[in-house]
């Protein structure tokens, strides 16, 4: 917390605009993904804290419903047992979020330890679940932005109506004055539509559009979005120069290694998403231009 406090104290007042630091081509946003998820708990707020005092400009998470219409930062809309284990004497198991309320979910412990594809991950026992409106809470006073998404449940796992749960996400941001900070983003582009009808202001983004190779600007004006992850598997420079021109913030895909980030800096990528923001940020500084 003495850190955090740090950062906040020496933020600018000028918050900066998504868009405009967007545009800067040989200067990509860092975007830590759950947080950093090779050096932190994921979707935590120690990893939060981990990569804002990195330098990371933007943190990345997820979102899930509970039984309560109360929003948590979790990637599954499972608990995951792997990494997430019940307080002990707290009656609470595994099971889908949809079926839980907050105050259960609360109850899980998802800092000892982590899944397999994050071997790197520093433990932090007794790291919780947050609430978007407790990431909101911490961070609202430092020039870090957000990247939030949906995280619709599978059928077997309870039903969530995609217009409810972009109201849920609306009001948390509206409530911290984080309109222009924040992006939406989704598989399910239904909540985006439904952002954009209940508050145009906040910026949405579309996930999984790649199949969609030569139409994306048609793609982006129909769902009312201004963002796209690409792959640099799926696209150029060429055409990365092109969405860019027209406005559209383009994010490659998740990429921790130092080959992957030459080549979507050099692509012209307005952020790179990583789970390794201190590898980014040092590769960066390296290799300024």
């Amino acid at each position: 917390m003495r850190m955090l406090l740090s950062i906040i104290a020496s933020a600018a007042m000028l918050m900066p605009d998504v868009l405009a630091h967007a545009a800067e081509p040989s200067r990509p946003i860092v975007i830590a993904h759950r947080g950093g998820a090779l050096l932190m708990p994921e979707n935590t707020l120690p990893a939060f804290d981990h990569a804002i005092a990195l330098g990371a400009e933007m943190l990345e998470f997820d979102m899930v419903v509970t039984a309560d219409d109360q929003l948590v930062v979790q990637h599954d809309p499972t608990v995951n047992a792997t990494f997430c284990t019940p307080e002990p004497g707290s009656g609470v198991s595994p099971g889908p979020i949809r079926a839980m309320k907050l105050a259960d979910v609360l109850k899980f412990d998802c800092g000892s330890k982590h899944r397999a594809i994050y071997p790197t991950q520093e433990p932090v026992p007794g790291a919780r679940m947050p609430t978007p409106d407790a990431v909101f809470a911490r961070y609202r006073d430092t020039p870090v932005l957000f990247f939030g998404e949906t995280k619709m449940p599978k059928p077997a796992e309870g039903q969530v109506d995609p217009v409810a749960f972009a109201r849920l996400v609306e009001a948390a941001v509206r409530k911290h004055g984080l309109e222009d900070r924040f992006i939406l983003q989704s598989f399910d582009w239904r909540t985006l539509e439904a952002m954009h009808d209940i508050n145009p202001r906040i910026r949405t983004c579309l996930l999984g559009a790649k199949a969609e190779k030569g139409a994306y600007l048609p793609l982006l004006r129909q769902h009312h979005a201004s963002c796209l992850t690409l792959s640099s598997r799926v696209t150029d420079a060429a055409e990365v120069k092109q969405l860019r021109d027209a406005g559209v913030m383009v994010i490659s895909d998740v990429v921790d290694d130092e080959a992957g980030w030459r080549i979507n800096r050099e692509l012209g990528m307005s952020a790179i998403f990583t789970n390794d923001p201190a590898g980014l940020i040092a590769f960066l500084k390296r290799s300024p231009n």
